[in-house]
């Protein structure tokens, strides 16, 4: 239930082989039981991978996502961010009114199910909200969503809010039945009729086929690239009023009427500000944190432990190994 929020950690005993230190980063190090904790978790929240190359692709996917969020919390520690314990019970206090769990009891059975306890939920949501505070402080800060940066952007993308160029038309169908000639023949019968003068609606009555018979042939706006080829061409070249010469199509013979044209416009900047916002939440974001984090490697002590290599939980008031500048891996 609550895995997306967590991951879980292997606690050590003093005295113990604890498992294979895999990266040093910085005075911080990932283990080989955090690593497979946060694969299992990846697996039960996506499934597992399809094949072997997928798999390693997971596999570095994890790695990767584990050293940013070493990295960012050796960030938060030179900031002095900390996140304090009210804020972690009202995170708590929201979980339980999100999963509709009432007592603490319920609670803990919840957690129980995930292998997890509230004092090990808490430490989790401390570290992500910390990490969190993190990336607020110093990525959306240069996020820039101010309504002149998107009017720019709005600007240069313009063509994509291009609404294109509307016509509304009326048609007369004679359809090919089992005779073409006689389609034909009656296809310009209507035409000279309309070129003579008598009213489009009285000969779409006499001579139509179409579906649009029973209103005058009327048929609504369309817009241009909508209709076959053959009309699209002949009716978007025509004046307002005109009608067409019989257009062939596999559904027969067309006259088609244009009542009226709307010019090509585009959507304004109103109707359209809220999904460029949306998208440049996500994009900018992703963007600037991949920069910033980018940024932290660069300046940061990285060093991958040989395979093999294993350490001993240390005697108290023994630290453990710390990596040097010479180790320093880009």
């Amino acid at each position: 239930m609550l895995a997306a929020v967590v991951s879980v950690a292997v606690p050590l005993r003093a005295g113990e082989i604890i498992n294979r230190i895999l990266v040093h980063v910085n005075s911080r190090i990932i283990t080989q039981s955090q690593f497979d904790a946060r694969i299992e978790q990846t697996v039960r929240e996506a499934g597992p991978p399809p094949n072997a190359a997928k798999g390693e692709e997971m596999k570095k996917s994890v790695m990767e996502e584990l050293v940013n969020e070493a990295l960012l919390e050796d960030r938060a520690k030179e900031l002095d961010l900390v996140t304090s314990d009210a804020e972690i019970e009202d995170q708590v206090k929201r979980l339980k009114e999100q999963n509709n769990v009432t007592t603490d009891e319920d609670f803990g059975k919840a957690l129980a199910q995930s292998g997890l306890t509230i004092d090990r939920l808490r430490d989790q949501l401390r570290r992500t909200v910390t990490l969190q505070r993190v990336v607020g402080r110093e990525v959306n800060s240069k996020v820039d969503l101010s309504d002149d940066a998107l009017r720019i952007l709005y600007e240069r993308e313009k063509e994509t809010w291009r609404v294109p160029e509307k016509a509304h038309l009326a048609e007369i169908l004679v359809s090919n039945g089992d005779d073409s000639a006689r389609a034909a023949r009656r296809a310009k019968e209507a035409s000279d009729l309309i070129k003579g003068g008598a009213k489009f609606e009285a000969v779409v009555k006499d001579y139509s086929d179409g579906a649009t018979k029973s209103r005058g042939g009327d048929l609504g706006l369309v817009a241009k690239g909508e209709l076959t080829a053959e009309i699209d061409k002949a009716v978007f070249s025509l004046p307002v009023g005109s009608v067409s010469d019989p257009i062939g199509t596999k559904f027969g013979w067309h006259l088609v009427k244009v009542i009226d044209k709307i010019p090509v416009s585009y959507k304004p900047f109103a109707d359209v500000k809220a999904e460029l916002l949306k998208r440049e939440q996500d994009t900018q974001f992703q963007k600037k944190l991949a920069e910033y984090l980018d940024k932290l490697k660069h300046d940061a002590v990285i060093r991958v432990l040989p395979p093999g290599q294993a350490y001993y939980t240390p005697p108290v008031g023994v630290a453990l190994p710390t990596p040097t500048p010479a180790a320093k891996k880009k």
